[in-house]
Parts: structure tokens; C-alpha cells; sequence
């Protein structure tokens, strides 16, 4: 399992302790460091634009760090991470819903997408399916928030 933007390690250390082989990754190498230390595994830093693997993961774990991407680079990340992945592997990615890119009360930057906007993005006509479901919860700012949770099955 590749596991992008891993921040602190939470999710690695679930699918370490379930069973999983992980390659967590983060891309800011002093994350990395922390959840490194953390894990006692080693945590690479990667660029979403660098994934460069080839057919080389069962599952990819994107948790609430794709949605800073900005909307105009996401379909070609999408495209690095269905390269990177086996065939019949499965991708989780997970979005703040919304109808336009823009900032929070934070300033940092979300793409804010519809499930439409994201299936286009995700150009669901390379997957074997394609799976969006949404939920209500919050997040860093404690505000309700409409989240999207993708899961895409690269065929076979």
C-alpha cells in the first residue's frame, strides 16, 4: 500500500497494525521526519507530481491530502497514481465537497470539488469502477463539512 500525505502516521500505524505493508510518504520532509520517528519505518518524502512507481502497489491511500491540489494538476496526479498501481488495485482519495476551488478561513488553498467535477477528473472511463460516496463530518476548522471519499479499481 502506498500511502500519500501521511502527516503524523495515524493511518500507517492502523494498516501496520492490521496487517498492511505500507510505503508512507509525506510531502514536507520535516512531516516525514516526525512520522518517521513515530513509525520506526522508514517515510519518503514525495511530491504527488514525482510518484513515478509502475505497476507496483495493491492500494493507494489518499486521505484528505489530494484536496490541495490544484484543479488544473489533479487529473495528471490521478493519472501518476493509476500508473503506480497493480491491476485490480484500488485507490482511496478523500475531498472537502464544494463547487469551486478557494481557501478556508486558514487561507490554505482546497479544489472544493462536486462529485461530477471529480469523476471527470478522475476520467472514470480508465477505471474499472469508480466509487463516490459522500458524508457529512468536519475538519482542522471544526466547521460541518460535506466530505467525498473515492474509490477507484484500475481493471484488471
Amino acid at each position: 500500500m502506498l500511502e500519500l500525505g501521511c502527516g503524523g502516521g495515524d493511518d500507517t500505524a492502523h494498516m501496520l497494525k492490521n496487517g498492511f505493508l505500507v510505503t508512507p510518504t509525506d510531502g514536507s520532509p520535516e512531516i516525514a521526519a516526525e512520522a518517521q520517528k513515530r513509525l520506526g519505518i522508514p517515510v519518503s518524502v514525495l511530491q504527488f507530481q514525482d510518484i513515478a512507481a509502475e505497476s507496483a502497489y495493491d492500494g493507494v491511500w489518499a486521505s484528505a491530502c489530494l484536496l490541495h491540489v490544484p484543479r488544473s494538476a489533479l487529473p495528471d496526479i490521478i493519472n501518476h497514481i493509476h500508473r503506480a498501481l497493480k491491476p485490480g488495485g484500488k485507490f482511496f482519495a478523500s475531498f472537502k465537497a464544494g463547487a469551486a476551488e478557494g481557501r478556508d478561513k486558514f487561507g490554505r488553498y482546497f479544489n472544493y470539488p462536486s462529485p461530477d467535477w471529480l469523476r471527470e477528473a478522475y476520467q472514470d472511463h480508465r477505471w474499472q469502477d469508480i466509487a463516490i460516496t459522500s458524508l457529512m463530518g468536519s475538519g482542522y476548522d471544526n466547521e460541518p463539512t460535506e466530505w467525498l471519499h473515492a474509490v477507484a479499481t484500475k481493471p484488471k
